[in-house]
């Protein structure tokens, strides 16, 4: 017989909610033990079968039972106080104490293969890992069979399952409350409510079988500790955080950038100006910079924002500019075809302002257009009244926003733009012209003036 134990008689037994290997032959007891007297008080002895394990068998200790199922996927064992119980369960027959009576039928609808079955076990072997199981729990077998046979009826009554306590690896002793689970008709539609673990303190974190909704094989219950460098169960705060997600624009979608120009002392002799460039919040391509030159004026920074967007936009794609400049948006769009047609000259006679900056953009336009027409694969656009290239694959659209109502990008670039003038006015008027043409700054002057 085994040796003296202080652990309780009542068994348990142990399912790990995954499918269980098929049953081994008998193997020899574990663990002999030597035979003793016992007094009235030495508690009876304890027979563990293990089913499933390392190594199939019955045992007389939990420490050699528990070196048999630790860290086994699908482990199955119960502990038993006579032998002949312990030899039924290892051969997964029905115990020798319950004299053949069923007490529960458990039909299976839709899972591995739909049936009725008499153990719990045998119910997880076929619904564990099982998209969308149904299954149900009866008092005779032929409600079981019947609820089977009606497969067909998509719609049937909610059902509580009461699971077999599972027997801890904390040890025999550690008794735990039956668990009743409610299951829901399924529906057809998935749902996105963060899972939540079966019993995980049945469970040793990684060990559980996986849930029904996984789709990466990665359990989503657990989490690496970062003291510990172990896995570990999420608290219940932690499953209800919502994954951040990258989104990104559609292959084919429209890139739209918010352009503005920015002339502080605009049409004064000493007017300085900027230019700001916004693709979205945290965009690597936004940019603020000073308007070069020697003219500084608004419809000038205006202008080279848009010259300057299309040397950031990417050239395969299609993108609107959006400016709050009537002005520059018809210099592109509308005017320069009867300009160029006359040599750019206005309707006064005299030169077209800003004309280089007005062929640069176009040419700019024309060059996106022609390196991009063979992808004759994209969907064209309408011709519209800006030119051809505002059709095709890489198109070039134009979009008119009133300035500072509220549109967060053109907000945005406007606020790019006057930063980048009042840099470049702090830059000018902390520099002087020394004699001979040089620029120097004032910390510099006031060094050669000994004033420093």
């Amino acid at each position: 017989m085994a040796a003296e134990m202080d652990v309780p008689t009542n068994g348990f037994t142990s399912v790990n909610n995954a499918i269980a290997h098929p049953p081994s032959p008998p193997s020899t007891i574990g663990s002999a033990g030597t035979k003793r007297k016992r007094d009235a008080k030495t508690p009876a002895p304890k027979f563990y079968a293990v089913r499933t394990g390392k190594a199939p068998g019955i045992y007389h200790t939990w420490t050699d039972c528990l070196d048999q199922v630790r860290g086994f996927p699908k482990a199955v064992f119960k502990s038993f106080t006579s032998l002949t119980e312990a030899e039924s369960f290892l051969h997964n027959q029905q115990s020798a104490g319950g004299e053949g009576k069923v007490s529960k039928y458990y039909g299976v609808r839709s899972g591995r293969n739909p049936g009725v079955y008499t153990s719990w076990s045998d119910v997880l072997e076929q619904i564990t890992g099982w998209k969308a199981p149904k299954h149900k729990a009866f008092k005779t077998k032929g409600e079981a069979e019947q609820w089977v046979a009606d497969g067909t009826n998509m719609s049937y009554p909610m059902s509580d399952i009461a699971l077999e306590s599972v027997e801890s690896l904390e040890g025999p002793s550690a008794k735990k409350p039956k668990t009743t689970i409610r299951l829901k008709p399924y529906s057809g539609v998935k749902t996105e409510i963060s899972p939540t673990p079966l019993d995980p303190s049945a469970y040793s974190p990684g060990s559980a079988p996986l849930p029904i909704s996984t789709e990466d094989g990665f359990d989503p219950n657990i989490t690496l500790d970062s003291i510990t460098n172990g896995v570990r169960y999420k608290t219940a705060t932690e499953r209800a955080l919502l994954k951040p997600q990258v989104v990104r624009p559609a292959r084919d979608s429209w890139i739209k950038i918010y352009t503005d120009g920015s002339a502080l002392a605009n049409g004064q002799a000493h007017a300085i100006g900027g230019i700001g460039i916004y693709f979205g919040p945290g965009d690597k391509r936004n940019e603020g910079s000073a308007l070069t030159g020697s003219r500084q004026t608004n419809q000038r920074a205006e202008l080279s924002a848009i010259f300057r967007a299309l040397e950031l936009a990417p050239q395969d794609r299609r993108i609107i500019i959006v400016s709050d400049s009537n002005y520059a948006i018809n210099c592109v769009t509308i005017w320069f075809q009867k300009w160029r047609s006359n040599g750019y000259i206005n309707a006064q006679g005299r030169a077209v302002e800003n004309k280089d900056l007005i062929i640069k953009i176009v040419d700019v336009l024309e060059q996106r257009f022609r390196t991009n027409r063979h992808r004759t694969d994209a969907e064209e656009d309408e011709l519209a009244e800006g030119g051809h290239w505002e059709r095709g694959p890489a198109a070039v659209k134009f979009e008119w926003i009133r300035g500072h109502a509220g549109s967060e990008g053109n907000v945005e670039a406007d606020r790019l733009a006057v930063a980048a003038a009042r840099e470049a006015r702090e830059a000018r008027d902390a520099a002087v012209v020394v004699p001979g043409g040089t620029v120097e700054t004032a910390d510099v002057m006031q060094e050669v003036n000994g004033t420093a």
